[in-house]
């Protein structure tokens, strides 16, 4: 276990633009003063559909992500934040750029939160090789990568559905853990609400952690295995279309029955 990680207090989220961003935002900004907030804009291109019942599986899953977010995250945003952060809009691709670099500079932050952005570069890890921490909704040492809250429901694997923070390395998911945590499964969960608890759960998570950096008392511990490793093409219209039917067929609430024994 690593010592205590010492820090000047300078807090910076480098997030996404969409209601769960928004939800992670507001959480630590009801807790801390955030400096400032760097919000990053990425496509999510809809990969091709093989057949007709693919795409709409496709569409079936991300219209009701959108109607739950709505009806879950939203009436949740009405945090009191703790001031008013600098906010700035990154362009496609922006994320790792010198112009991102120094604006970040001028906040010289102790403690970077990412969540949702694309993969941080050399060049900003080496000049804040301890200060970034990333929200990752899913438990790295089973699962990396991109939509870490979702393979595990595709994949029948409930009890790896979580969230963690670690501190951004090189590789990518593999930084050592500040915290890890389980959600609770419910019986009335469906595939949104199991996903959206990754979030919640994982908000909380990285808002115990700043509170542990703020006190000097956060410590790290190391993976101890590389999980399997999910990109974002590997999230196929023929992989949704599985979960449908796992949800549609009631299979999935079986899955949730003999998780909770």
């Amino acid at each position: 276990m690593e010592h205590p990680i010492k820090n000047n207090q300078t807090l910076v989220i480098i997030t996404g633009g969409e209601i769960r961003h928004q939800y992670f935002i507001n959480k630590l900004n009801a807790q801390f003063p955030i400096a400032a907030i760097f919000i990053e804009s990425k496509d999510f291109p809809e990969p091709p559909a093989t057949t007709d019942e693919e795409r709409e599986a496709w569409n079936w899953f991300f219209d009701r992500r959108k109607i739950f977010e709505t009806r879950t995250i939203t009436p949740k945003l009405n945090f009191k934040n703790q001031n008013k952060p600098d906010i700035f809009y990154l362009k496609k691709n922006e994320l790792n750029s010198p112009h991102t670099q120094s604006l970040l500079n001028k906040y010289s932050p102790g403690f970077i939160a990412i969540f949702g952005t694309g993969i941080i570069g050399d060049s900003l890890l080496s000049h804040y090789p301890d200060c970034i921490f990333n929200l990752h909704t899913g438990i790295p040492e089973f699962y990396r990568g991109s939509s870490c809250n979702f393979w595990p429901i595709h994949n029948g694997d409930l009890k790896m559905l979580g969230a963690t923070v670690h501190r951004v390395e090189k590789g990518l998911d593999t930084g050592n853990i500040a915290v890890e945590q389980h959600i609770k499964l419910e019986m009335d969960d469906n595939e949104q609400s199991l996903i959206w608890k990754t979030l919640e759960t994982g908000a909380q998570l990285m808002a115990e952690t700043i509170e542990k950096w703020k006190s000097g008392t956060l410590h790290l511990k190391k993976q101890k295995r590389t999980g399997t490793l999910y990109k974002m093409k590997d999230l196929k219209p023929a992989a949704i279309l599985k979960v449908k039917k796992m949800v549609e067929s009631g299979e999935l609430k079986l899955q949730i029955k003999s998780a909770l024994g």
